[in-house]
């Protein structure tokens, strides 16, 4: 027998983007882990506990980036100087 198998479509780069956004790599988690270990006196023995901490905030600060508001086009457009050279 043969079961049938669907294929699903490929994300497309912006959800690849997105994704990619509000994870952080795990060199930036490594990173933020022992900055945590060291702000909290560097004993050992906590080690999952830093990485699970750091790829929150991380994680966190990621989504709280991409929901912001982007500025618009107006508002982003550098301002023309008035006054005309002499």
């Amino acid at each position: 027998m043969f079961s049938k198998v669907t294929t699903l479509p490929a994300p497309s780069a912006t959800e690849k983007a997105v994704r990619s956004a509000s994870h952080p790599t795990e060199q930036q988690i490594a990173s933020r882990a022992h900055q945590i270990f060291l702000e909290r006196g560097a004993t050992p023995g906590l080690d999952f506990d830093d990485w699970l901490q750091a790829e929150r905030e991380l994680t966190a600060a990621a989504a709280k980036r991409h929901d912001a508001p982007k500025p618009s086009a107006a508002s982003a457009a550098p301002q023309a100087n008035s006054r005309s050279p002499r």
